[in-house]
């Protein structure tokens, strides 16, 4: 038994002052008021938050950050930095997967991070050749998230094509399956991995642009979570409905995919009805503000922010920063609607606060196949203390210092399932892994 004793203690009731949390056998098994029980971690000046959940990454493109911020000459959208993001996904060998892979789940740790959901597209050899295990390289990114000590769940990506009627592209070769059975059989090939209780697996439909409705309609047989990217872009939605005359949500409702289990990712340019869809299906939005910032996507609209549950990612990693991610679903929204305190619940001084750090916690949870119970007893000890002992939280209350000015350097504590992977600031290994990734991270330059 190991009990936490911080100054507060975020809980699905509220903030808890004078609170220790007890941890056994990798569960919570008390949150009880200070007193009762023996101290093993003490922890003054920090807030103990559940931990946080990175509902959409992308592991691999850790490698180009700061490689494709910036264009010398020409446009530069979304689509050409595709065109740069695809050139260095075809340079990583297993190696590189998952010592990018390690690099990026590290920094999620040492930022607060105990789960991600990892939207796996990188299946084959650059030229599209299946390797000797056709499930190397999933199998190489749970390796790393397992190396950091984090979980995941491995969302394996099903991609067929390079949009509406046209053929793959050869620097798309390595993401693809040549049917809807290759997909739910390398999902079952995979299941035995979930041995581990830090692993878990969903299905990733990749977008409408890379299936078409034969595929779409036959991955719905899957029976866990599914996520997909869904509305990022305005010619997105302008292909999608030349080729259906519906938008991406319609279609992707129509072949069954839109439920509980589903989570639509970034859902930037959502069409009319569209909200409607997934509210009445009980489906969630996986906001991803830096990268929609730095791709230049747009801001996800009021509707979607007001109607739905919605949890964030990092995506593409131009950051690794929850805090951020989570604030940005109200500061962007205040200047999309012209006002403040656009997520604020009624009547509730910290709800703002708490719906915030939920949104980058419990809700990605939920996302990923978890409960999402947070800091209550009988949930997993997956636990971040955040350090108010700064300048800047000075007179600033528990949970506004953690959701409005925290950031990754405030994290000073991590468990995940009751096990230390954070202590005062540092990774045991991380030096080690920061030492493998170097050599992949010098061949991004594109």
């Amino acid at each position: 038994m190991t009990v936490i004793a911080p100054d507060a203690v975020c809980t699905p009731q509220g903030l808890k002052i004078g609170h220790t949390v007890v941890v056994e056998d990798g569960s919570i098994i008390g949150v009880d008021p200070a007193g009762r029980h023996p101290v093993d971690v003490a922890l003054p000046g920090r807030v103990l938050l559940p931990g946080l959940v990175n509902a959409h990454s992308h592991a691999f493109q850790r490698a180009f950050r700061g490689h494709v911020q910036w264009r010398a000459a020409g446009s530069d959208d979304f689509w050409s930095w595709r065109d740069r993001m695809y050139a260095v996904a075809n340079g990583l060998d297993p190696e590189g997967v998952q010592a990018v892979s390690a690099l990026a789940f590290l920094e999620m740790a040492l930022a607060g991070v105990t789960h991600v959901g990892e939207f796996h597209y990188l299946h084959h050899q650059a030229d599209g050749t299946p390797y000797a295990d056709p499930d190397e390289l999933a199998k190489r990114v749970i390796a790393a998230a397992t190396e950091v000590g984090i979980r995941i769940t491995l969302l394996r990506v099903a991609y067929a094509r390079g949009g509406p009627g046209a053929a793959l592209r050869p620097d798309q070769a390595r993401f693809a399956d040549c049917s809807p059975a290759d997909v739910l059989d390398a999902l079952a090939r995979l299941q035995p991995l979930q041995s581990d209780p830090r692993v878990r697996l969903g299905l990733a439909a990749h977008s409408v642009r890379a299936l078409d409705a034969s595929w779409l309609a036959a991955l719905s047989a899957w029976p866990g979570v599914v996520h997909a990217h869904v509305s990022e872009q305005p010619a997105e939605n302008e292909a999608c409905l030349a080729e259906h005359g519906r938008s991406p949500t319609a279609v992707l409702e129509h072949a069954g995919l839109v439920h509980d289990r589903f989570t639509a990712v970034h859902l930037t340019w959502p069409l009319q009805g569209d909200v409607d869809r997934l509210a009445a299906a009980g489906a969630r939005v996986c906001v991803c503000p830096t990268t929609e910032q730095d791709l230049g996507d747009g801001w996800l609209p009021m509707e979607p922010r007001l109607r739905l549950p919605l949890c964030v990612g990092s995506d593409s990693h131009a950051r690794i920063d929850l805090f951020e991610e989570a604030r940005c679903l109200e500061l962007h929204g205040r200047a999309v609607a012209g006002r403040r305190n656009v997520l604020a619940p009624e009547g509730e001084p910290d709800g703002l606060a708490h719906r915030l750090l939920q949104s980058a916690s419990a809700e990605g949870a939920r996302a990923l196949g978890g409960a999402g119970g947070g800091i209550a007893v009988g949930q997993p000890a997956d636990l971040v203390a955040v350090d108010l002992r700064r300048t800047a939280a000075d007179g600033v209350p528990p949970l506004q210092a953690a959701a409005f000015v925290a950031t990754p350097e405030w994290v000073d504590h991590v468990w995940v399932a009751g096990r230390a992977v954070v202590v005062d600031g540092a990774h045991p290994r991380q030096e080690e892994i920061r030492r493998a990734a170097a050599p992949h991270l010098s061949r991004a330059a594109v």
